[in-house]
């Protein structure tokens, strides 16, 4: 009876166990298409050269492994006048409201 008893509660550890890696490598895919999304927006805000607005707030959407992503540009001034910060935030949902990832890098606004 002990030993059935034993063998229950390994069995149960062992299903939390694969439970919690199976949603944390859903996580993993997750933050990893999120981030390829950022870069590719990134780049094309880049690619723009001196047509890019560098508006803060600028929203759009991506279709990347059949998921629609959702990204919002938040573009900030730096003490350094001619450089600004730009924040690609990128969103599973509409309404904006939790960023999965979140990439940012300096730009020189004299390359527009």
């Amino acid at each position: 009876m002990v030993a059935l008893a034993i063998c229950a509660m390994a069995g149960i550890a062992a299903m939390q166990a694969t439970g919690e890696h199976i949603n944390h490598l859903a996580t993993i895919e997750e933050q990893t298409y999120a981030s390829w999304v950022a870069e590719n927006v990134m780049v094309e805000q880049r690619a723009k050269g001196r047509e890019w607005q560098g508006k803060n707030g600028t929203k759009g959407t991506e279709t990347l492994a059949g998921y629609e992503w959702y990204w919002r540009q938040d573009v900030v001034p730096t003490a350094d006048k001619s450089f600004v910060k730009v924040t690609i935030n990128i969103f599973t949902d509409e309404k904006l409201a939790d960023p999965v990832y979140e990439l940012s890098t300096y730009l020189n606004k004299g390359d527009k």
